[in-house]
């Protein structure tokens, strides 16, 4: 039998693997619909799929028996990761590539690290003030860095990848007290059809239905596995919260740039210096000892 610690390791690189092709996907799609409506869609077509799971296994009454605490910090954590994380994190791969955006964002363990000494009397350990400066030095060392194609709109793009890795590092630490009362399918059975709800109330995803339908095949195609992608991307790196514990499963699953800088090379012709693979195993490395 698997131990819980190393199954919820397993998901948390599971969960990394499937960010990176999502990402890829998503960024293939981004100029067809926009990044509001991509995740709107992608996420109520999974939600669909992970309610139709959930009822199917454990019955209806597993998506209402649980607390309004739990549901309001599931609320939280949704919007912080998908309405907010989610979009900006899009945008940010199209202005500075699926490589570069990954690194950056991906430092959401340190926010983390700090939100939970806050919220939940963590210690910030030695390991992780020397995992603080390794990361921040990767993601240095990859902003500043020349390719023969520079992104023109840099900053935007680091800002962004900035902004969603304070958003995920919120929402992960939000998770933490309802995986104590319920399982992570369910979790995300409810999280993810109410970050489709509030996503297609906003101004930004008008003219969804349109942009779908004139699209074109190709693209509609792969929102359609962009979207089972993302049920079970979700799922996992819940899990790896729940049996690896909030440090473990955000390390593990925080290695997601060394799938997507290699999938950026062969499927969008991105260029890659010798210097951004430098900092993207600077970075790796300091998200692994963060808090280790």
């Amino acid at each position: 039998m698997i131990s819980d610690p190393t199954f919820g390791a397993l998901c948390a690189l599971g969960a990394a693997l499937a960010w990176s092709v999502t990402s890829l996907l998503a960024r293939s799609i981004i100029a067809h619909y926009g990044s509001v409506t991509i995740n709107a869609v992608r996420s109520g077509i999974a939600g669909t799929l992970l309610v139709t799971w959930v009822v199917l296994r454990e019955g209806p009454a597993a998506l209402v028996t649980m607390s309004w605490t739990t549901f309001g910090l599931l609320t939280v954590s949704i919007v912080a990761a998908i309405a907010v994380g989610d979009s900006v994190f899009f945008e940010s791969t199209r202005a500075i590539g699926l490589g570069r955006a990954m690194t950056i964002a991906t430092t959401y363990p340190i926010g983390a690290a700090v939100l939970a000494a806050a919220l939940f009397g963590e210690v910030i350990t030695p390991g992780v003030a020397l995992g603080t400066l390794l990361t921040l030095t990767g993601v240095g060392v990859i902003v500043s860095s020349r390719t023969e194609a520079r992104p023109e709109r840099l900053w935007f793009g680091v800002w962004t990848a900035a902004l969603a890795s304070l958003a995920w590092a919120v929402s992960t630490v939000m998770m933490k007290p309802p995986l104590r009362e319920i399982e992570p399918l369910t979790a995300q059975a409810i999280r993810l059809p109410l970050a489709s709800v509030l996503l297609f109330l906003t101004p930004w995803t008008r003219g969804a239905a349109s942009a779908l339908r004139d699209g074109g095949r190709g693209p509609l195609l792969r929102m359609g596995v962009l979207s089972v992608v993302t049920a079970f991307s979700s799922v996992l790196f819940v899990a790896s919260l729940k049996y690896a514990g909030v440090t473990v499963g955000a390390v593990l699953s925080s290695t997601a740039p060394l799938f997507a800088i290699p999938l950026g090379v062969m499927f969008l012709g991105e260029r890659v210096s010798p210097a951004i693979v430098v900092g993207a195993l600077i970075a790796v490395a300091g998200i692994v000892v963060l808090q280790l």
